[in-house]
């Protein structure tokens, strides 16, 4: 429990570094949309291609079928109840596309891994993985599509299959090739997509941390319906949504802990850096990204406790 909440004073740390640097205007106004840029264009797709490559294996990918099901069915409706409340709600069509996406997707890779690392040790992160495929290659079609048809750059917001296949879901394409056919990459690029793939976590965060900075310095606003309704579903309706799915399909034991930890992550850190690339109300994924991982300083003792 106690290295689980390290984990998550570890994210604010770096939180912290982007919200000092913005309060304090040590940095330019244009770096978050720099920043933003690599990790859209550069750093995730790159992510995505050694995480699946190194981790997964053929058979893995073959015996992960009814799983990998079950993952995008709960997330599947989970956009779809995210779209039902934020119509109820009558939110702003930016606002809207932020709360559908935030509402859907999970921290599976910047705090899940991690995590699920230190509680269940090495064993639980093929089912990790497992969750991380099915809501990357969700994110960054179904998510970022979504996020893009609010922007008002109209060259982003016309609908086309080529821009489906943007950066990081090719990426997802690239290293599930690799690994089904067993293939590696040549050390010196395996090598030079790590480093580039590192780059993903401290740069989203700083420029979670900055849009926090650029929020709050417009006086702190208390929390309203649609911040309560997205920390429910984040980390009651998720979860409980995981253990009836998988407990129905005979799924117990490590796999079906692992995978409600997983869906009980808070909003997933690339939603404030999509919305911030598409111009779609960067401050308030950055918000809402913020809250939920800063009550996630509590759930996630909470859930380890009950599963282990």
């Amino acid at each position: 429990m106690i290295n689980g909440i390290i984990s998550v004073l570890v994210v604010f740390l770096l939180l912290g570094v982007g919200f000092y640097f913005t309060k304090t205007k040590k940095w330019p106004d244009n770096t978050n949309q720099v920043f933003s840029t690599v990790v859209v264009q550069i750093a995730a797709p790159a992510l995505a291609v050694v995480s699946i490559e190194n981790r997964f294996t053929p058979q893995m990918l073959a015996s992960s079928v009814i799983n990998l099901l079950i993952i995008t069915a709960c997330l599947l409706f989970l956009h779809l109840l995210g779209r039902v409340l934020s119509s109820l709600m009558n939110l702003p069509q930016k606002k809207k596309a932020v709360f559908d996406t935030t509402f859907t997707f999970n921290n599976s890779m910047f705090i899940g891994l991690p995590i699920i690392n230190i509680i269940f040790g090495h064993d639980g992160l093929p089912y990790l993985f497992t969750f991380y495929l099915v809501t990357i290659v969700l994110f960054w079609s179904l998510g970022a599509w979504t996020l893009s048809q609010a922007s008002d750059q109209t060259s982003l917001k016309a609908f086309s299959v080529r821009r489906i296949f943007i950066p990081g879901l090719i990426g997802v394409m690239i290293g599930c090739l690799l690994a089904g056919f067993e293939l590696k990459l040549p050390v010196i690029f395996e090598t030079a997509l790590s480093y580039l793939g590192d780059l993903c976590v401290p740069l989203s965060l700083l420029v979670i941390g900055a849009n926090l900075a650029l929020s709050l310095s417009k006086g702190m606003a208390k929390i309203t319906i649609d911040q309560l309704l997205i920390l429910a579903g984040k980390f009651i309706i998720s979860p409980l949504l995981a253990w009836g799915a998988f407990t129905l399909a005979g799924i117990s034991g490590l796999p079906l802990h692992v995978f409600i930890l997983c869906a009980s992550l808070p909003c997933h850190a690339q939603t404030a850096i999509l919305a911030q690339f598409y111009d779609v109300e960067g401050e308030y994924a950055s918000n809402l990204v913020s809250l939920s991982t800063l009550v996630s300083l509590i759930t996630i003792p909470v859930y380890a406790s009950i599963l282990l």
